[in-house]
């Protein structure tokens, strides 16, 4: 995982800085401004909400009327999407929202290796973003 990552991650059965251990109720996560996903293989990603909101499918998650269980605990499993292609994509939002009305120049966004593009693709695709 890069320091520039725009998400905090941490490896299955950690807490990310950020949040606090589920084995203790006492501890609560305040995710009121920040959305936690999940990837496949446990990974977790704190995101900014209003850089989550920036996919299409996560909006739909967290503010529908139809009131998903995710809206409700601010937390999203992806049991489809591994940890590489989730940070790619968490730092895909976060660019996207730096960017968006821009008057500077954008820079090119780094996709990273050929070997994630399709899987990269397919998840895009998927979180509309």
């Amino acid at each position: 995982m890069s320091a520039a990552a725009a998400a905090t991650a941490s490896p299955p059965g950690t807490a990310p800085a950020a949040a606090t251990d589920a084995a203790n109720p006492n501890d609560v996560l305040d995710l009121t401004e920040h959305v936690k996903l999940v990837s496949s293989d446990g990974f977790e990603f704190i995101l900014d909400r209003r850089c989550a909101m920036a996919s299409g499918a996560i909006k739909a998650m967290l503010s529908s009327p139809a009131r998903f269980a995710e809206s409700h605990h601010n937390v999203i499993e992806f049991k489809d999407i591994k940890a590489v292609i989730l940070e790619k994509v968490c730092q895909y939002l976060h660019y996207k929202v730096r960017f968006t009305n821009s008057s500077t120049e954008i820079p090119e966004f780094d996709l990273g290796s050929p070997e994630i593009y399709l899987e990269l693709l397919m998840a895009a695709d998927f979180l509309d973003c």
